[in-house]
Protein backbone atom coordinates (compact mmCIF):
# COMPACT_ATOMS: atom_id res chain seq x y z
CA UNK A 1 0.00 0.00 0.00
CA UNK A 2 1.76 3.43 -0.81
CA UNK A 3 2.10 6.01 1.73
CA UNK A 4 0.63 9.25 0.69
CA UNK A 5 1.05 10.87 4.35
CA UNK A 6 3.18 13.56 2.75
CA UNK A 7 0.61 14.47 -0.53
CA UNK A 8 -1.79 14.39 2.13
CA UNK A 9 -0.48 16.94 4.46
CA UNK A 10 1.08 18.90 2.08
CA UNK A 11 -2.22 19.35 0.36
CA UNK A 12 -3.82 20.14 3.69
CA UNK A 13 -1.41 22.79 4.33
CA UNK A 14 -1.62 24.18 0.70
CA UNK A 15 -5.53 24.25 1.16
CA UNK A 16 -5.04 26.21 4.32
CA UNK A 17 -2.40 29.16 2.91
CA UNK A 18 -4.84 29.39 -0.12
CA UNK A 19 -8.48 29.54 1.84
CA UNK A 20 -6.93 32.23 4.83
CA UNK A 21 -10.62 33.77 4.65
CA UNK A 22 -12.77 30.53 5.00
CA UNK A 23 -14.33 27.83 7.32
CA UNK A 24 -11.65 25.43 7.07
CA UNK A 25 -13.40 22.42 9.21
CA UNK A 26 -12.52 19.39 9.07
CA UNK A 27 -14.78 17.89 7.01
CA UNK A 28 -14.68 20.37 4.25
CA UNK A 29 -10.44 19.76 3.66
CA UNK A 30 -11.73 16.08 3.97
CA UNK A 31 -13.87 16.39 0.90
CA UNK A 32 -10.87 17.77 -1.07
CA UNK A 33 -8.71 15.03 -0.42
CA UNK A 34 -11.63 12.72 -0.66
CA UNK A 35 -11.19 10.85 2.89
CA UNK A 36 -12.61 10.94 6.07
CA UNK A 37 -12.03 14.15 8.58
CA UNK A 38 -10.53 11.87 10.97
CA UNK A 39 -8.06 11.48 8.90
CA UNK A 40 -7.24 15.07 8.17
CA UNK A 41 -7.68 15.92 12.16
CA UNK A 42 -4.67 13.32 12.47
CA UNK A 43 -2.91 14.84 10.24
CA UNK A 44 -3.62 18.00 11.70
CA UNK A 45 -1.89 17.33 15.11
CA UNK A 46 1.03 16.45 13.76
CA UNK A 47 1.55 19.32 11.84
CA UNK A 48 0.73 21.16 14.56
CA UNK A 49 2.81 19.54 17.24
CA UNK A 50 5.98 19.78 14.62
CA UNK A 51 4.83 23.54 14.98
CA UNK A 52 3.97 24.25 11.06
CA UNK A 53 0.42 24.73 11.51
CA UNK A 54 -1.76 26.83 14.48
CA UNK A 55 -4.93 26.28 15.48
CA UNK A 56 -7.44 27.62 17.95
CA UNK A 57 -9.78 24.56 19.73
CA UNK A 58 -13.30 25.41 18.79
CA UNK A 59 -12.33 27.73 15.50
CA UNK A 60 -12.39 26.38 11.64
CA UNK A 61 -9.88 28.51 10.60
CA UNK A 62 -5.87 26.99 11.10
CA UNK A 63 -2.83 29.22 10.05
CA UNK A 64 0.18 28.28 8.85
CA UNK A 65 2.92 28.81 11.37
CA UNK A 66 5.08 30.45 9.50
CA UNK A 67 5.34 32.01 5.63
CA UNK A 68 4.94 29.29 3.35
CA UNK A 69 8.30 29.50 1.81
CA UNK A 70 10.13 28.59 4.83
CA UNK A 71 7.87 25.09 5.22
CA UNK A 72 9.38 22.86 3.00
CA UNK A 73 8.27 19.56 2.14
CA UNK A 74 11.23 17.60 4.55
CA UNK A 75 9.63 19.60 7.66
CA UNK A 76 6.08 18.36 6.36
CA UNK A 77 7.35 14.40 5.89
CA UNK A 78 9.36 14.40 9.41
CA UNK A 79 6.19 15.95 10.67
CA UNK A 80 3.78 13.39 9.44
CA UNK A 81 5.61 9.93 8.79
CA UNK A 82 5.66 7.01 10.94
CA UNK A 83 7.86 5.25 8.42
CA UNK A 84 10.83 7.08 7.36
CA UNK A 85 12.13 4.88 5.16
CA UNK A 86 11.18 5.47 1.49
CA UNK A 87 12.30 1.89 0.87
CA UNK A 88 12.33 -0.91 2.79
CA UNK A 89 14.80 -3.82 2.42
CA UNK A 90 13.93 -7.38 2.51
CA UNK A 91 16.10 -9.17 5.02
CA UNK A 92 14.42 -12.21 5.00
CA UNK A 93 16.54 -13.63 2.70
CA UNK A 94 18.29 -16.97 2.88
CA UNK A 95 21.68 -16.44 4.68
CA UNK A 96 23.58 -19.61 3.69
CA UNK A 97 22.83 -18.05 0.01
CA UNK A 98 25.80 -16.37 -1.52
CA UNK A 99 23.71 -13.69 -3.10
CA UNK A 100 20.75 -13.52 -0.39
CA UNK A 101 23.54 -13.60 2.31
CA UNK A 102 24.73 -10.01 1.33
CA UNK A 103 21.66 -8.28 -1.02
CA UNK A 104 20.37 -6.67 2.55
CA UNK A 105 23.24 -5.09 2.64
CA UNK A 106 24.05 -3.83 -0.55
CA UNK A 107 20.57 -3.13 -0.90
CA UNK A 108 20.83 -1.15 2.92
CA UNK A 109 23.49 0.99 1.52
CA UNK A 110 21.92 1.71 -1.80
CA UNK A 111 18.85 2.87 -0.10
CA UNK A 112 20.51 5.14 2.42
CA UNK A 113 21.97 7.47 -0.63
CA UNK A 114 18.07 7.17 -2.62
CA UNK A 115 17.12 8.32 1.21
CA UNK A 116 19.51 11.26 1.56
CA UNK A 117 18.76 12.07 -1.55
CA UNK A 118 15.54 12.23 -1.81
CA UNK A 119 15.59 14.27 1.52
CA UNK A 120 17.82 16.89 0.41
CA UNK A 121 15.25 17.45 -2.74
CA UNK A 122 12.59 17.48 -0.25
CA UNK A 123 13.93 20.21 1.78
CA UNK A 124 15.03 22.50 -1.01
CA UNK A 125 10.93 22.34 -2.17
CA UNK A 126 9.17 24.87 -0.38
CA UNK A 127 5.13 25.06 0.49
CA UNK A 128 5.28 28.28 -1.80
CA UNK A 129 6.95 25.92 -4.76
CA UNK A 130 3.73 23.80 -4.54
CA UNK A 131 1.06 26.21 -4.34
CA UNK A 132 2.73 28.36 -7.19
CA UNK A 133 2.24 25.20 -8.86
CA UNK A 134 -1.10 24.42 -7.79
CA UNK A 135 -2.35 28.10 -8.84
CA UNK A 136 -0.53 27.17 -12.58
CA UNK A 137 -2.34 24.49 -12.99
CA UNK A 138 -5.28 25.97 -12.23
CA UNK A 139 -4.74 28.46 -15.07
CA UNK A 140 -4.25 25.77 -17.71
Amino acid sequence: MANTQLSDATHIMAYVALHPNDDLKSDRIAASLNTDPTMVRRLMSKLRKAGLLESTRGIARPTLACDPAAINLKMIYLAVSTRRELLSVDRDTSKQCPVGSVVPKVMAGYYREIQSSAEGRMARITLQDVMNDIENYQQL
